[in-house]
């Protein structure tokens, strides 16, 4: 039992129920950067039914958790594990759905789609993504092993740089996503007969969960001593 109030911080429902990301994008809920903020104080600056919503995510964590429940997870263990299950597949994949989403960008340049906005902010993620993993694992992370090993000062000062800029990457991330969501209706295709159409949007939303929830660990777990 989950156990869910409207008084706990974002980042400890999501803790407790990691699916609850999905209902808190959709009603644009930012838990990336506002890990912090209660379920209620959220709800005083969006416009969702907070009972509703409290009643959902408990519903949800009633299922059983599939895969690894990070909550059980030390700092180190986190970085590994964000290495191991996002870093590679994502290097993989950005560049090959950046391709599609420039293809459907094209093809429905002429019709009130708006892909061809998507298409751009797409390139933005990207590109930020491409560099921003590049960077934690050559600089930031080898850092941040050492300052959770050894409780290293010299390291975190000398992270205290890298993790200001990665916070101001993460928030161009999810506002890119957001708008993307909300030009594409949340991922809803304009043609469900069109194969193109249902794969990118398909793959845009899936895209938006790994890189939501792979921002959400390095925000509220693995930076939190430097915000």
């Amino acid at each position: 039992m989950s156990n869910i109030n409207e008084t706990m911080k974002l980042k400890d429902i999501l803790f407790k129920v990691p699916a609850a990301a999905g209902i808190f994008r959709e009603i644009d809920i930012d838990f990336v950067n506002h890990g912090e903020q209660t379920l209620k104080e959220a709800h005083e600056e969006g416009n969702f039914d907070l009972v509703n919503i409290v009643y959902e995510v408990n519903e949800l964590g009633k299922e059983r958790i599939e895969g690894i429940d990070v909550s059980y997870m030390d700092q180190i263990s986190i970085i590994k594990y964000i290495e191991r299950k996002y870093y590679e597949d994502l290097l993989d994949e950005l560049p090959v759905l950046n391709d599609y989403v420039e293809k459907l960008g094209s093809k429905y340049k002429k019709e009130d789609a708006e892909y061809d906005k998507v298409a751009e902010l797409f390139y933005n993620i990207y590109r930020e993504m491409t560099v921003h993993i590049e960077t934690e694992q050559s600089d930031v992370y080898p850092l941040l092993l050492t300052y959770y090993e050894h409780d290293s000062q010299v390291a975190f000062e000398a992270l205290k740089p890298h993790i200001t800029r990665l916070l101001d990457e993460h928030k161009n991330i999810v506002n890119w996503f957001k708008q993307i969501r909300s030009l594409t209706n949340g991922y809803t295709p304009v043609d469900s007969n069109e194969p193109l159409n249902v794969f990118v949007m398909k793959k845009l939303e899936e895209n938006e969960e790994n890189i939501m929830t792979l921002l959400h660990l390095a925000n509220n777990l693995l930076f939190t001593p430097f915000r």
